[in-house]
């Protein structure tokens, strides 16, 4: 697991901070799934543009995938980096904005209020660019593991191209700007996806998964080759975006497909010298994820090329977005959230609680079913274009969402449990 030596624990955030990033995710993947639930119909013909899929489709990406990453980031890379958090306030501030932005830009894109939107694109704005900041200042002051540096500093730049990009485009719709909407929007969301959460999602993957299967970790010059190489894809599709060369798009992909690959095989190289014989479930959803990252990549190949079907860019979206991305960090919340209840459990003297004692496996045996068959069924409803499977997709997805909300609950039930022994309540906002 995580080691937790001492240096490490003073280093540790108070539990509400990563938890209340973690908490509004929970709460934005049950407003993604409804949200998709109630415009189940307009799915199949969304070319982007305004509306309830463009407000789902932001409700996952800035409500679940950035709000996870941001309160991971905060945690993890401070242990990692062994450097502290430069300011726990500066942290909770940019919780408060992104929770408001996202929900106003979610709501106006839904009821095509653009003011509205243009308020949450300011706040979210702001949110982000106080987290460039604690992760500029963490990253500077860095010592030891340079590949999980790499892979954060890659992450911070993708993230502020990804930035500038939204907010060209929330101008475009709040204030008319004649920009080319739909270069703009490919790149912004090639940049936010494979790039600012995919360098995450990959970097966090060489520290957290050996640790997880206490395993050595996969060679540093094999994991700077991977970002390398994949920082030279992000950078040919987008370029070819922009200079509208779909050649360069498709090489992008195909680099990127061919980085993807040498990350699975250099992980599963790792796990297979492992200490710990099951791997546990969450290794269930981590390869699945895997599996959707290379069927996006390859999908995106034959889409540059105008060999894919008709239906594919929404095939496309699907894995990468709920299939790679979704997957992936519901697989490592459900590690990390009992975890670090376990440690700050045993924060008043004691040692940790054992993190089988906070897990509620029961919980996630039936959130990670209906999360599988949800992925399953949306796929199929993608390639189909039938709205009733995207509805009952939808349903299983929300009821996914739900069951994980209930695991979430628990764990900090069981938390405040342990707790209750005369030390500050995690419940408390105060924290």
């Amino acid at each position: 697991m995580i080691p937790i030596t001492a240096g490490a624990r003073s280093r540790l955030l108070p539990v509400s901070v990563p938890m209340r990033y973690f908490g509004a995710s929970v709460l934005f993947q049950v407003l993604a799934w409804a949200t998709l639930l109630g415009a189940a119909g307009s799915l199949d013909s969304f070319r982007g543009g305004l509306g309830p899929i463009f407000a789902a489709l932001h409700l996952l990406t800035l409500g679940v995938l950035a709000m996870t990453a941001i309160g991971a980031s905060l945690q993890l890379l401070p242990v990692a980096t062994r450097q502290p958090v430069r300011s726990i306030a500066a942290g909770k501030l940019a919780w408060w904005a992104l929770v408001l932005g996202t929900a106003a830009f979610a709501l106006g894109a839904a009821l095509y209020e653009v003011r509205l939107l243009a308020v949450g694109a300011l706040a979210i704005f702001a949110a982000l660019a106080v987290y460039c900041w604690l992760l500029f200042e963490n990253l500077r002051g860095a010592r030891g593991m340079a590949a999980i540096r790499a892979y954060g500093w890659a992450g911070l730049a993708c993230l502020a191209l990804a930035l500038a990009l939204g907010i060209a485009l929330a101008g475009h719709y709040a204030l008319g700007l004649a920009l080319d909407r739909a270069a703009l929007a490919l790149a912004h969301f090639v940049l936010a996806s494979y790039g600012f959460m995919g360098m995450l999602a990959l970097g966090f993957a060489c520290f957290l998964l050996p640790m997880f299967a206490l395993a050595p970790p996969p060679s540093a010059r094999l994991a700077a080759g991977v970002l390398a190489g994949a920082l030279i894809a992000i950078l040919l599709a987008a370029a070819g975006i922009f200079l509208a060369v779909d050649q360069l798009v498709a090489l992008g992909a195909a680099a990127g497909l061919a980085m993807a690959c040498l990350h699975v095989v250099t992980i599963e190289r790792s796990l297979r010298s492992r200490l710990r014989p099951p791997l546990g479930s969450a290794f269930v959803l981590v390869r699945v994820s895997w599996a959707c990252l290379l069927a996006s990549l390859a999908l995106g190949c034959a889409l540059a090329l105008g060999v894919a079907p008709g239906r594919a860019p929404l095939v496309f979206g699907v894995l990468l977005l709920p299939g790679w991305l979704l997957t992936f960090l519901l697989a490592v919340l459900q590690r990390i959230v009992p975890f670090l209840a376990s440690v700050h459990a045993g924060s008043a003297g004691r040692g940790p609680a054992l993190v089988s004692t906070m897990t509620p496996e029961r919980i996630l045996a039936a959130h990670r079913a209906l999360h599988l068959a949800a992925l399953a069924l949306l796929l199929a409803a993608a390639a189909a274009g039938d709205s009733w499977l995207t509805a009952l997709a939808a349903a299983m997805g929300l009821a996914a969402a739900i069951a994980f909300g209930v695991f979430f609950v628990t764990v900090l039930l069981r938390l405040r449990g342990a707790r209750s022994g005369g030390t500050s309540d995690v419940l408390q906002p105060t924290n």
